[in-house]
């Protein structure tokens, strides 16, 4: 049977093209015959075509036998995200390809590393082709199992290493940065109004859910009230707008399959490997802290070394500025600072990405971004459906308790109250 979603530009000589760029094979190869499928499973993947590809070729001057498998992030021709935004991702799409060829390439000169996949130029610019993860060991986790501490440590500082490199090369490469986190303004003004209001269904949608719980009613009225109105999308505007003390390029999505790890024999967790792209932002690093713990650590991890965490975020920073050169530092309490700051961010992501990531199938996309009619109820819809799987239900209503314990429904509600009598 013939593999579904094989691209037709995918073809011998775009996979010549592809190891050449690599400074081993500069002097040519030549391809005996590949072998493309999909590379993984519905569900683990929304925006893109993931392809692994097999390749058995020769190098010039050379009778040896070579094979190598790569893996290949491609467009979707249709559906998903792509169907209804297609400039957006057109950008995106260029974007990430970017990050690897000048971005990565740049950090290389600044430090050794291998935070990422070894990368290969793509004589299509919307592609990315990457190393294949799995050839070295690495595997992806479970996503509806969560990370434990050990794996969300490694992330932790794999990830800090990457916000300090991003801050150093903008120093002296200006334009590679700016280029990765310019928007499309017209794409962007689409997105926002469409985001705003999956934001207010999942709001309501998360406030049903807790609605014949009654322990939580104050948190059932919280959910209802920042479905209502502008204020809460006010005092999210304002996180938004404000400067932070660093700025750095953020992946934004940094969730449990977007990273691949390693393991011994013991099955100890021993290195992990970041990807995914797409969804650069020029913000805050702890953006992506606050996003990484409320989607992927296990409820263990969020109890009780949560803080612990905070400081192997801060030292790992730090250590690298020092590394790189930078004169820039963060103290402990001035990331917890921010990070209260960005509470309305916790918020988002535990009613809108965090359902997203955990859901026991595949999501059918489309289908998510236009469930939102006044005319449908919240529990016949198709967002709903979010709130009622098994590994959900695995994880809520603890993820509200743990909100709850750090302070952010009340630092809200602080927000709100101030809005409201002025």
């Amino acid at each position: 049977m013939e593999e579904p979603n094989i691209p037709d530009w995918l073809t011998a000589d775009f996979l010549k093209s592809c190891l050449e760029s690599d400074e081993e094979n500069k002097e040519g190869v030549v391809i005996n015959s590949y072998n493309a499928k999909s590379a993984v499973p519905p569900g683990n993947n929304y925006g893109s075509n993931i392809l692994q590809v097999k390749i058995v070729y020769q190098k010039l001057f050379d009778s040896a036998e070579y094979s190598i498998s790569l893996i290949i992030k491609a467009p979707l021709v249709v559906g998903g995200f792509v169907e209804q935004f297609g400039d957006l991702f057109n950008t995106v799409y260029l974007r990430e390809a970017k990050y690897y060829n000048e971005f990565i390439t740049e950090s290389y000169k600044l430090m050794k590393h291998d935070i990422v996949p070894r990368h290969y130029k793509s004589p299509n610019p919307l592609c990315v082709v990457l190393e294949d993860l799995k050839r070295s060991g690495y595997v992806m986790v479970d996503k509806q199992k969560l990370l434990d501490f050990d794996h969300c440590q490694l992330y932790i500082k794999a990830s800090a290493k990457l916000h300090a490199l991003t801050i150093a090369v903008h120093k002296t490469h200006p334009d590679i940065i700016e280029s990765l986190v310019k928007e499309n303004p017209t794409a962007t003004k689409k997105t926002v109004q469409v985001y705003k209001n999956v934001l207010r269904n999942l709001f309501l949608c998360m406030a049903t859910y807790l609605e014949d719980k009654k322990e939580y009613k104050e948190f059932e009225d919280f959910f209802r009230d920042i479905s209502e109105g502008e204020t809460f999308f006010n005092i999210y505007r304002e996180v938004e707008k404000t400067k932070s003390r660093l700025t750095a390029v953020i992946q934004k999505d940094p969730w449990c399959t977007n990273m691949m790890f390693k393991y011994n024999s013991s099955g100890e967790v021993l290195g992990v490997k970041l990807f995914d792209f797409q969804n650069l932002k020029f913000v805050t690093p702890l953006r992506e802290l606050i996003t990484f713990v409320w989607t992927s650590a296990n409820p263990e991890v969020r109890e009780k070394k949560l803080h612990e965490l905070y400081q192997i975020y801060c030292d790992s920073l730090n250590c690298t500025f020092k590394q790189l050169g930078c004169p820039e530092r963060i103290s402990i309490e001035e990331l917890k600072e921010e990070i209260l700051f960005l509470s309305p961010l916790v918020i988002v992501t535990v009613c809108a990405l965090a359902p997203f990531c955990l859901a026991d199938e595949a999501v059918n996309v489309s289908d998510f971004l236009n469930a939102n009619s006044t005319d449908v109820p919240i529990k016949e819809s198709h967002n709903y459906r979010l709130y009622q799987g098994t590994t959900f239900n695995k994880y809520y209503p603890q993820i509200i308790n743990q909100i709850a314990k750090e302070g952010i429904f009340e630092h809200i509600k602080q927000k709100m109250k101030h809005l409201s009598t002025t």
